[in-house]
């Protein structure tokens, strides 16, 4: 797994380095776990029916794609938890932030899972190579010789499934409605064609994405619910006196606008227009804009939305007035 490289700041490093260390001694766990379970599924299979085979397939397969999007969702919360900590790492959009770094194990989780296909389906793949198969016979021994060089496989670019893994379904298989004549036999021991191969693991890739993004909303979510759930003022002092962050309710006080937008935000409320000025007039981070306007940076947060929101409507309004054909009486 091939971390992707970033200018960070010193303080960065050391817990981006951290991150990368958990997450690769997850996925090298896993990826252990998972090559035994796909040998077992391989051995299942090819003792049962061609109607039965993708059965035994996916019941080994999806507790196994469930785990890997659990363990990219756990790297993503630690990611996004550090973008938060670092908006000015960031450019104030953490979770845009979280997913760039999570790239590189996404990759190596797609690639993981071509190989868990191949390897199930037919008994080797790119990195385990099978020499020998023998019959079992109790209290037996057998012996064959170890060679010191092998034929290398085919690139699991050239790999065909077999026809009885295919299936139409958005929802299962991430392939949507195909003409009659293109959908293969599926009763068929036959292998696929390159086509229905390459469209066989897109479908799956997107499934699996489909999975991963709505695992990484979920904590996006959770993150974000904690984060408000801290006051933003700071408890202390007597009296029932609060101590109030530096730049406490300041606006933009003692900052430079680096751009002029107030010809779009005319339709913002008073916190909308503050929170979208600070972040694309300013361009303040997060957890600076929160402090500025005295809120928890959930609240900074959904104002920056729901002008960004109000905004893209209105622009979208007036493109489409623009392009609307004039009336005969005009």
């Amino acid at each position: 797994m091939t971390r992707r490289k970033a200018n960070t700041a010193p303080a960065l490093t050391s817990a981006l380095e951290a991150i990368g260390n958990l997450c690769e001694d997850a996925f090298a766990k896993l990826d252990s776990v998972s090559g035994t379970e796909a040998l077992l599924a391989h051995f299942e299979i090819e003792r049962r029916h061609v109607n039965e085979k993708s059965a035994g397939f996916y019941r080994s397969y999806l507790p196994l794609r469930a785990h890997m999007v659990a363990l990219l969702a756990d790297a993503y919360r630690r990611y996004f938890k550090l973008g938060l900590a670092h908006p000015s790492q960031t450019g104030g959009d953490p979770g845009n932030w979280a997913w760039i770094q999570l790239q590189p194990a996404v990759h190596a989780a797609l690639e993981w899972m071509r190989d868990w296909y191949v390897l199930a389906c037919d008994g080797e793949n790119r990195r385990l190579h099978r020499i020998a198969s023998f019959g079992y016979v109790p209290g037996g021994t057998v012996s064959t010789p170890i060679p010191t060089s092998l034929a290398p496989l085919p690139p699991s670019t050239d790999w065909r499934a077999p026809a009885w893994l295919f299936g139409v379904s958005i929802a299962l298989f991430g392939i949507g409605f195909l003409k009659e004549q293109h959908v293969p036999n599926r009763e068929s021991a036959e292998r696929l064609g390159p086509s229905h191969t390459r469209l066989l693991l897109k479908g799956a890739r997107k499934v699996f994405l489909w999975e991963l993004g709505a695992a990484i909303e979920t904590v996006r979510n959770e993150e974000i619910a904690a984060a408000g759930a801290v006051p933003a003022e700071m408890a202390g002092g007597q009296g029932g006196q609060t101590n109030k962050p530096e730049h406490w309710s300041k606006g933009v006080e003692g900052l430079v606008r680096k751009v002029d937008l107030s010809q779009y935000m005319h339709n913002l409320t008073e916190k909308q227009q503050l929170a979208f000025s600070l972040k694309f007039e300013y361009e303040l981070g997060l957890a600076e804009i929160a402090s500025r306007m005295g809120l928890d940076r959930k609240t900074a947060y959904e104002h920056i939305e729901a002008a960004r929101r109000k905004i893209d409507q209105a622009r979208s309004n007036e493109k489409s007035k623009a392009h609307r054909p004039k009336s005969e009486d005009e």
